[in-house]
Parts: structure tokens; C-alpha cells; sequence
């Protein structure tokens, strides 16, 4: 008997080839999106623009300490009306060379114009106690650079009546590592805090809070602000209603509460796992097969000639609609949403999202939050954490959670503040951002200055550039 005169034999060869070849490509393509099944544990953290950003971001750090008078007059600092607040959240971490806040900071100010600089004011926040001067390594340094607005501190920012009080309070949250949820209680106690300082120092509508162990892509400001500006026109659709405590549905309410800077595909993809019956793949399979079927029959009885008919016969109909269906839909599943369905460019309501690494918040709403924040620590048990609680206060006032894409924020920390292994802290990663193109990114950076700030800021940028 000669298999392959056998059609059905043929069509199972002709899938099993097709098969291969498209594991092949998913394991090319797709090893760095954690939730798919060709994910590679060796490679899928490889850096590929993060580490043309971080080489641009020391430049600039070496340049400042090189010849710091050339660089601040450049750049210079906010300016009377700033549209942004901007507060770098540090503290100390056992590591050698820089900080991750100064190659934070230097990815921040990197290529930055004088206008986009003039247009945020930037916040130091060292979050250490009792004497971050001392505990810090890049305290001295970043106050001798003279790059920021304002540079705080629990000691020099505390009110005199209960400063005494409060910095011992967390000191005992900062050292008590035997409880995890002390740790967590003085890190939402910083975020809260950060918040309100920049209602104290700044008029700016927008307050954006950043962990010390992100990178910026070039040219986050101007597209953060241009998404900031959308997103106020988004507001003012007459469809959207008043916001309603516990319904947040997309197009709905008519405020927001923070646009998210940085994601990561683990909290992006498809709600079941890699099982068959996961994503109901059973069902859809058979949605699919069924009419399929129906359709093939129907085409061998009526439309195609007996010669062709004879092709489909019932061996092809079974690998057809009983294997190669069922197959397919699992690999689309399985194949990982980052990878056959990335978000495209843009400014969307979304739901879903994971950290607090670079979030933009909306003033309206930022001294409700930080009192909520605040609150938070003084309950008993767990206080929460300072990425979840947002998204609780959003939800049970009704508020709007903004994603802009591509994602400009990346986190290259792994050495944790906050007790975290390094394996955990390494895997909060944007596959995304490391397929990010430096030129585009130049160009599109060069675009959007223009658009805010018009040619002469352009011309600025050819300049230094």
C-alpha cells in the first residue's frame, strides 16, 4: 500500500510540515514574550535598545561631571509654568558603581531641549532614613550636579512638630525585614509622600511619579506630553459621563487617574493558561470545525469536480477539521498575546497593567490619592501595594487608567529595595521597549518638539545634537 497516494496520509504530512516550520519561527520570533510556549528562559531578558539608552544616559552623566558648566546652562530647569512634576522615588541599594537613579536620571535629562526641560519640573526624592546624605551613595553627587528643582528628604521636608516622631516611625517600617508588610507600608508611605510634595512645590497639572531603577526612551518627554494632551481631549468626548464609583467601563468616565509609562507582557496576555480547554480553545475549535466541515462537504457535493472531490475524502476531512483546527487555535493561544497581537501605537483606556515603575498622574485627583495612600499605612495587617492601591482608589471612584504605546520605561533593576529576589525583580521587563529603534525614536523625538514647542527648539536640538 503506498502511503502517499493516500490523501489523508498527504494532508497529515503537509501539517505536520507546516507545524514545524511555524515552531520554527515562534522560536525565533517569540522567546522573548514570557507567556508564550517558545519563551526562552536564556534569552528572553536580552537587552537590545535599553542598552543603547543606558550608554546614552552615562554619556550624558559623564559629560555633566566632565564639564557641568557646559551641560546645566543648556538645559537650565523648569520654568514658571511647568506642565509636569516629576519625582524620582530613591533609596540606598547594596550595589557597586552608579545607582540605578543615576542612570535613571541620566535618561531623563538625556537629549532632553531647553523647552521640554523648562516644561517639567524634576523632584529628587530620597526616601532614606535617618540621614539619606549619609545612606545614599548618589546623594552628594546628584545635589553637587545641580540638575534638579528640588532635592527632598523626610528630614528637610517634615513638619517641625512631628518630624522627630515620623522619621522614627519609618525607620522601624524600613528596618523590620522580618515582616514584609512593613516594607510595603513605608514604600506606600513614599509614594503618597512623593505625591504631595509635588502639590506643595509645583502648579503643574500632571505629576509623574518614577521608581530609581527605570530607563526613559529618548524623547519620553515630548511624547508624554503630547499623550497627556490627548488624553484631555479624550475627556471631553460628549459621550463620557460623570465618573460612577465602582463602574469604570472603556469610553465611560470623563476623568482619569494615571497614564502608565511601563508595562510588561506577563500581565498583557490571555486569561487561561497554555492547557487545551484554557481560553475555552475546546469551544472556539469547535466553532470553527463545524461550519468548516459544512462548508467542505458541501463544495465536494456540489461544486468541485469528481476529480478534485476524491482528494477530500474522510481522512482529510478528520486531520482537516479534527486535528489542524484544534491545533491552530491552541498555537494562536499558546503562541502568546504579545507576540501575534502587540498593542499598536497610541493613548487607550486599559484595565490590566502591572507596576508602579513610571505612572503620570492626573493633579485633579493626586491629593485624594495620596490621603487614601496615607491612610493605607495606618490600617492593620497589610497596608497594600503602592502599585495595587491606585488601581483600587481609580475603581472605587469611577476614574479612567490610561496606557500609552509603544511603552517608554523600562526596569533594569535587580538588586530590590524592597526585599524582592533579583529572579522576580529581573522578569518586571517590556519585551516591547528593547524593540524600540534608537533613529525612529531620534526622529520621531525631533517630530514631536516641533509640535509642541515649534522649530526653534528643533533647530536647538540640531545644534547640541
Amino acid at each position: 500500500m503506498n502511503l502517499l497516494a493516500q490523501p489523508g496520509f498527504r494532508a497529515l504530512v503537509l501539517l505536520l510540515g507546516i507545524v514545524v516550520l511555524y515552531a520554527t519561527y515562534g522560536y525565533l520570533h517569540f522567546y522573548r514574550d514570557p507567556l508564550s510556549i517558545f519563551f526562552s528562559e536564556e534569552h528572553g531578558f536580552d537587552r537590545f535598545y535599553s542598552t543603547t539608552r543606558q550608554a546614552e544616559a552615562d554619556a550624558f552623566l559623564d559629560a555633566l561631571e566632565t564639564n557641568p558648566d557646559a551641560i546645566r546652562p543648556r538645559l537650565a530647569k523648569a520654568g514658571p509654568r511647568p506642565e509636569m512634576c516629576a519625582v524620582f522615588m530613591t533609596v540606598a541599594r547594596d550595589m557597586g558603581g552608579r545607582q540605578y537613579v543615576e542612570t535613571a536620571v541620566g535618561s531623563f535629562l538625556a537629549n532632553m531641549t531647553r523647552a521640554e526641560r523648562e516644561a517639567i519640573h524634576l523632584t529628587l526624592f530620597f526616601a532614606d532614613v535617618p540621614s539619606p546624605e549619609a545612606q545614599h551613595q548618589s546623594y552628594a553627587r546628584l545635589a553637587a550636579a545641580d540638575i534638579a528643582d528640588d532635592i527632598t528628604t523626610y528630614p528637610n521636608s517634615l513638619p517641625d512638630e512631628d518630624r522627630e516622631s515620623q522619621i522614627a516611625l519609618l525607620e522601624w517600617w524600613s528596618k523590620d525585614r522580618s515582616d514584609g508588610s512593613m516594607v510595603e507600608r513605608k514604600a506606600v508611605y513614599d509614594y503618597a509622600y512623593a505625591l504631595r510634595r509635588c502639590i506643595q512645590t509645583s502648579n503643574a497639572p500632571y505629576i509623574a511619579l518614577f521608581e530609581d531603577d527605570i530607563l526613559l526612551a529618548d524623547g519620553w518627554a515630548a511624547r508624554t506630553l503630547k499623550n497627556l494632551h490627548t488624553i484631555g481631549e479624550m475627556m471631553k468626548d460628549p459621550r463620557r459621563h460623570r465618573q460612577i464609583p465602582g463602574r469604570v467601563e472603556p469610553g465611560g468616565p470623563n476623568s482619569w487617574l494615571y497614564l502608565r509609562m511601563f508595562n510588561q507582557e506577563r500581565s498583557s496576555g490571555w486569561g487561561g493558561g497554555y492547557g487545551f480547554r484554557s481560553n475555552n480553545v475546546h469551544v472556539i475549535s469547535l466553532a470553527v470545525s463545524i461550519p468548516l466541515l459544512a462548508l467542505i462537504l458541501l463544495a465536494r457535493r456540489f461544486i468541485l469536480s469528481r476529480s478534485l472531490a476524491r482528494h477530500l475524502d474522510g481522512w482529510v476531512l478528520l486531520v482537516v477539521c479534527g486535528v489542524a483546527v484544534p491545533l491552530f487555535v491552541w498555537l494562536f493561544f499558546a503562541s502568546g498575546k504579545a507576540s501575534l497581537l502587540s498593542s499598536p501605537p497610541g493613548v487607550y483606556e486599559e484595565w490590566f497593567g502591572c507596576c508602579s515603575q513610571a505612572l503620570v498622574f492626573n493633579r485633579k485627583h493626586a491629593l485624594a490619592l495620596s490621603d487614601f495612600l496615607m491612610a493605607a499605612t495606618t490600617k492593620k495587617g497589610r497596608a497594600g501595594r503602592a502599585d495595587m492601591l491606585p488601581k483600587d482608589f481609580a475603581w472605587e471612584r469611577g476614574l479612567a487608567r490610561i496606557s500609552a504605546y509603544p511603552m517608554l520605561a523600562q526596569h533594569l533593576g535587580r538588586v530590590s529595595a524592597t526585599g524582592t529576589t533579583s529572579v522576580e525583580a529581573g522578569r518586571i521587563w517590556s519585551m516591547a521597549f528593547e524593540d524600540l529603534d534608537a533613529h525612529k525614536l531620534a526622529n520621531d523625538h525631533m517630530r514631536d518638539v516641533e509640535e509642541l514647542f515649534g522649530k526653534e527648539a528643533v533647530r536647538e536640538m540640531v545644534i547640541h545634537n
